[in-house]
């Protein structure tokens, strides 16, 4: 259910987000007047405000994000800058269709951007919110859509089959006792008792033991597994990362935040297939594939946050930086 004008007002008012590495997202796209921008998870469009800056005069923007209250509260802020913006609410897994769909040339006809930037973490305002389902930190209903529509994640809990759900588990929460935290999952979904995040959260103690001071929650990685899942997540990844080279101008840059090692191991082959992307046997003396190098990487090592910030936001502690320039 969507929120009541009311409720959606009030909760566009307190959707304030820090943006994670931003001094270093600076460096590596050294942004500057005249130049478009994408950025296809706009969020509380802390990193777009500061980018958006450096790009006037005569600069573009262009951002996609699938949370209307993070397209609304971004919007007014944007519009802050006086420069020409187009705003998407959609998944960055259709950029490239949206892109097209709206008559955007890419690389290939003249178009394309100069700036490009991919935030995959959640917005805190997300999290924070009980009702959105992300957090155990407040009872509030299993949501957990970025988008607000389709399937929640109590809906896919109650249809998914034991097998899958540990695939699920395991894979993407790096959880060894998947397959008997998935059998009691299932079975509490069956029951109809496994609608709220604290259920949630207590069937995942129940495995994996309770909390314990200075130590990560049990539950983290729970729900970090079926909220990739819910949201597709790594799918949308994969499409972005597939399609964006198409949109980069020569000279481009491109700057991309993973939290999760699943997201970063995605980044991190894409940059190296970019960079090389010979496919000939090693035997062969000369290349006979003709792929062509894309670019390099703007840094030897990925970049991560510093004390200072993340003694300032908690959250940016296992986020991960890596840039790459097109030619």
């Amino acid at each position: 259910m969507r929120p009541g004008k009311e409720t959606l007002h009030s909760m566009i008012e307190t959707f304030q987000h820090i943006p994670v590495l931003l001094d270093e997202v600076l460096e590596a796209l050294q942004p500057r007047p005249g130049e478009s921008y994408l950025d296809v998870t706009l969020g509380g469009a802390g990193h777009a405000m500061a980018i958006g800056r450096a790009l006037v005069p005569g600069g573009r923007i262009v951002a996609f994000d699938r949370d209307p209250l993070a397209v609304r509260h971004a919007m007014p802020k944007l519009a802050s800058l006086g420069l020409p913006c187009q705003v998407f609410e959609t998944s960055f897994m259709h950029f490239d269709a949206s892109l097209r769909e709206a008559g955007c040339d890419d690389r290939r006809h003249g178009g394309g951007f100069d700036v490009i930037l991919a935030d995959f973490g959640l917005s805190s305002p997300q999290i924070d919110d009980p009702c959105r389902g992300f957090s155990f930190q407040s009872d509030g209903p299993l949501d957990m859509r970025m988008s607000q529509s389709g399937e929640t994640a109590a809906a896919f809990l109650a249809r998914t089959d034991e097998t899958t759900l540990a695939d699920i588990l395991y894979e993407y929460g790096d959880i060894r006792t998947s397959r008997r935290l998935a059998r009691l999952l299932c079975q509490r979904a069956a029951r109809g008792a496994l609608d709220t995040t604290g259920a949630l959260a207590e069937v995942a103690c129940t495995v994996l033991g309770h909390p314990k001071p200075g130590q990560t929650h049990p539950a983290t990685r729970v729900f970090q597994a079926i909220r990739i899942a819910v949201n597709d997540e790594f799918g949308a990844i994969d499409a972005f990362l597939n399609a964006i080279p198409n949109w980069a101008k020569p000279g481009a840059r491109l700057a991309i935040i993973a939290f999760h090692s699943g997201e970063d191991r995605r980044v991190k082959n894409a940059m190296k297939m970019w960079q090389k992307p010979c496919v000939c046997p090693p035997k062969i003396p000369y290349c006979i594939c003709n792929k062509i190098p894309l670019g390099k990487p703007v840094h030897n090592k990925i970049r991560s946050a510093g004390a200072e910030e993340i003694i300032e936001n908690s959250r940016s502690k296992s986020a991960k930086l890596r840039a790459f320039r097109f030619d």
